[in-house]
């Protein structure tokens, strides 16, 4: 009786691990997703994360059809901006800032990326500039702008790789 105890806490134990992992899966397919968007003239119909990463780094300043891209931020200080530039830089806002700086510095951009105070105001801006990217939550995206595939997905995918951390939540551990 006693072995068959051991055996079961061992099973027990074993699969622990596995349970905290599809736990935070779950979670962070729960998370509020930022839906990236472009004015619908835009050719393009998706990105890749790491085409996403140079356009926001200020690498990759052009469209394919040789329209130039305006980076639409929120502005400085909005948990939206710094939660964007985390999720798809990798860069705290003084980090990425000080990396805007340097670019432009080095000549090797004219203009860093514009800052908008609102939802509403992103959802605009992108409208009216045809060479924009930007990004809202995706429960607040209207009509009058496309969202962007990432990796092949959009954001109502539990796979999409752009989401906002879940308040209250602990972040995913994978």
């Amino acid at each position: 009786m006693a072995s068959v105890r051991l055996v079961f806490l061992a099973l027990l134990l074993s699969t622990a691990p596995l349970a905290r992992a599809e736990l935070a899966r779950q979670q962070a397919a729960q998370a509020p997703a930022l839906a990236i968007i472009v004015h619908h003239s835009n050719p393009i119909e998706g990105l890749t994360f790491s085409e996403l990463r140079r356009i926001f780094m200020l690498d990759t300043q052009t469209w394919p059809n040789g329209r130039k891209i305006t980076v639409v931020l929120r502005e400085k200080g909005q948990p939206e901006r710094a939660e964007a530039l985390q999720i798809i830089v990798g860069l705290s806002e003084r980090e990425y800032d000080r990396h805007v700086l340097l670019r432009t510095f080095q000549g090797s951009v004219n203009i860093g990326p514009r800052a908008i105070q609102s939802t509403s105001g992103m959802l605009r801006f992108v409208y009216n500039a045809p060479g924009a990217i930007g990004y809202v939550n995706a429960d607040e995206v209207d009509s009058s702008v496309k969202v962007l595939r990432i990796d092949g997905v959009l954001p109502d995918d539990p796979k999409y790789p752009i989401r906002r951390r879940t308040p209250g939540k602990p972040d995913p551990e994978w």
